[in-house]
């Protein structure tokens, strides 16, 4: 069975945030005003964690995992989050019932609900 997976060169990381932002126009996740970005409120599937340690900036990009033994998957009650044959953790969006237990039970702490309408670019 084919696995993905993803290698990040953290000493090519610069946190410039493309991959953040590109995660976000892919998946059809709002940017979020800039009093929620100030807040940490807004959605991030992908995200970097910047820390100073002894004067040095450390950048960790924190990406969903896409875990073996998924728990997001294991606890949604309605199936709405499932795990495909090639292992990438997946949601169908019209069968979520916004209980949120995906976003308690994620060791990454990348899920979330989006309480906006999803809107689709026309082109």
């Amino acid at each position: 069975m084919v696995r993905w997976g993803m290698v990040i060169d953290l000493d090519k990381c610069t946190a410039c945030q493309a991959c953040v932002v590109a995660c976000k126009a892919e998946n059809n996740v709002p940017i979020g005003s800039e009093a929620e970005q100030q807040a940490g409120r807004q959605i991030a599937w992908m995200d970097l964690v910047i820390k100073n340690h002894d004067g040095k900036m450390m950048v960790l990009p924190r990406p969903c995992m896409h875990c073996d033994n998924p728990p997001c998957v294991q606890v949604c009650p309605v199936g709405a989050t499932f795990q495909r044959e090639d292992g990438i953790v997946d949601q169908e969006y019209n069968r979520c019932i916004g209980c949120r237990l995906c976003m308690v039970s994620c060791p990454y702490g990348v899920r979330y609900f989006n309480w906006r309408e999803p809107s689709w670019p026309d082109t």
